[in-house]
Formats: C-alpha cells, structure tokens, sequence
C-alpha cells in the first residue's frame, strides 16, 4: 500500500471546499489540497495564502483552526478586517466577499513554533482575544480527537456573547473530556481584564502551561501575572499576527555592535539603495519599490524568503526557516539587517 503524500504547498493549491458564517463578521472557509495530499501540522500552526487582489497578490497568514487529525482538509476561521468596499486592499475582506467554494488558491504549508505538538504533560491554561480564539480551537479539538484528559482552562475575551467564538463547541469539549474550566468575558461589559484580574481568576497560573493569543495589550496582562506568579518563560507562549507596513518593520530591532551604512543590491534589477544597520531588507526593498512577498513580518511565516548573493546579514526570524536554508544562502528579508554591503536575488 502507497503512503499518502503529504501536502507540500506550494504547486499543489488549495481548493475552497465551503465557507460558513461562524460569528458576526467571521467566517470558516474549509480547504484541501487539489491533489487530494494530506494535509499535516501541529495544534496552533498557520498556512500562508496567496491572495490575488486588484493591487496585485499578497500573502497572509491564517491560523489553523481545525484538528491536526483531520488531515483531508483544513478550517480557516478568519474575520474580516474591512467590508465590501476594502476587498481591493484587506485580504480578509476579499476572503469574505469574494472567495467562494470551488475556488483555488497557491499557500504555503503549515509552519510555525506557536503550537502543541504532543499531548500536555502539565495543565494547560488557553487564553485568548477576539480571533485569537483560532489556535485555541485547535487545540482543544486535538485534546478531543486523542481523548486527553489533562486539566485545561480556558479563558476568552470578546466584544459581546455573539462574538465568542466556537462558544458551543467548547462547551461540549469540555463536558466530554471534564477537567476544563471555563471563562468567558466580554469588554463591552468587562473592559479588557488587567493582570490582576488574571492572577485572581487563575490562582495555579504558574503551574499551567500558557498558550495566550490576541491583541498586545492583553496579552501582555497576562504574561505579567504569569510571571508575577512565578511562571517560567519556557511554560508561556504567545502569538499575534498583526498588520505591518514596510518601513515600521525596522522599529523593533537594536544593533549596538553595528554602525554606519550599508548598500543593498536587487538582482537582476541592479537597482541599489543604501540604509542602516537597523534597517531590513525588506525595508529597502520598500524604498525601491520592489515587491518582496510578506506576511508575518516577524520571521515567524518564511513568507519573505530570498537568496543572498554576497554580504553578511543579521537575523532575528523566529522559526521561519531552517538552518540548512541559512547555509544554501536564503534569508528572510523581513528580519535580515546588513552587516556589509548586500547583493541578494528577489
């Protein structure tokens, strides 16, 4: 008997196998691949898709929402940021008012460090906001699928009980496997919950390990209260996906060993550009106006991944690609700052 091959993305496209309303302004679009590949990841991994808008196509990524053991096809539970008259710009928003079954479109495979790969060994406290939820489902439809029982909490903040997403089905994970408590709090009547909040409601916070998704503001109340109670940094985990423009993508990044400037060279356009050693590549590309494909801008998704020709580059990616690409030359322009002259390949 033939091993099923495995979806490598890629060629192989994702077909639109249905789209359904899942909450105000969300909805589940289910895919799989044409070729009829398994589809394999962890609990909390995203795909990244190629979205084809007026503009010209641009890549984003989307959180698994489905079980890992359901490999015949993924669910992405997506809201949409902007309405009918965005679907030029918003990639969610052409998702919503465009995207329809039967539908094809080129992705990249699942990839990223937010996730559980096997069954917990400790309990589990799942936080999140808003479409942070989407991880979460993940995972506790993993519990679920392998029938583990380890004690979960679960804590979801959304703007008003018709936005908590996956409410029903949560509930009913939870009386399946016992053991779960559940929280869930809206701002409309609660405000954001600030870290003592946090600490009150989960008195064994640092004896949980933490998987926490949404915006910043809140999640980081909630790392303070976990490392107020004397959790360890390896037993919290966090991941937002937010929009970024080009020239912020150097903001976040200190280089105190490296000074002056550096000139960057696009092949085979030859076109050049000079910039700091705090500045990306990514970022020059911008000052060019030189489309480099990119999604996560934090070295997560391995969207913006291109060839280095020549030159020395410092990068802070977080798991978007593997060492051996770093040895054949490949770089993520989102997280690469120069450390001499570049010639790279886009």
């Amino acid at each position: 008997m033939t091993e099923r091959p495995i979806w490598p993305g890629g060629d192989d496209l994702l077909r639109c196998l249905s789209v359904a309303q899942e909450a105000p302004g969300v909805k589940t679009f289910r895919f799989a691949p044409a070729s009829g590949a398994a589809v394999r990841f962890h609990a909390g991994q995203f795909v990244t898709l190629r979205l084809p808008l007026a503009g010209g196509d641009v890549w984003r990524c989307f959180t698994i929402a489905s079980s890992p053991l359901q490999e015949d096809a993924i669910d992405l539970t997506i809201k949409a940021l902007g309405d009918a008259d965005t679907i030029n710009a918003s990639g969610s928003a052409w998702m919503h008012h465009h995207l329809h079954a039967g539908m094809t479109l080129a992705a990249r495979a699942p990839t990223g460090p937010f996730c559980l790969m096997h069954p917990p060994e400790r309990p589990l406290l799942l936080v999140s906001a808003g479409s942070g939820a989407t991880p979460m489902a993940a995972i506790a439809r993993f519990l679920r699928d392998i029938g583990d029982r380890t004690p979960v909490h679960y804590i979801h903040l959304a703007r008003s009980p018709a936005d908590c997403l996956f409410r029903p089905e949560i509930e009913a994970i939870a009386a399946e496997l016992g053991g779960w408590k559940l929280d869930w709090l809206t701002s409309a009547e609660q405000g954001r919950p600030s870290a003592e909040t946090f600490a009150a409601m989960a008195p064994d916070l640092a004896d949980r390990e933490v998987f926490c998704c949404g915006p910043a503001g809140f999640m980081a109340a909630i790392e303070t209260a976990h490392a107020q109670a004397g959790g360890t940094a390896d037993a919290f985990r966090k991941e937002a996906f937010v929009g970024i423009s080009i020239p912020e993508l150097a903001t976040t990044h200190t280089a105190e060993a490296a000074t002056g400037s550096f000139t960057v060279t696009f092949q085979p356009s030859g076109k050049t550009t000079t910039i700091g050693p705090e500045d990306t590549v990514l970022t020059a590309a911008g000052k060019l106006g030189i489309p480099i494909s990119y999604a996560c801008g934090d070295g997560i998704c391995g969207t913006c991944r291109i060839t280095k020709l020549e030159g020395a580059v410092e990068m802070t990616h977080q798991g978007g690609i593997e060492d051996d690409e770093v040895a054949d030359g490949e770089i993520l322009a989102c997280c690469a700052y120069p450390r001499s002259n570049l010639v790279v390949k886009v």
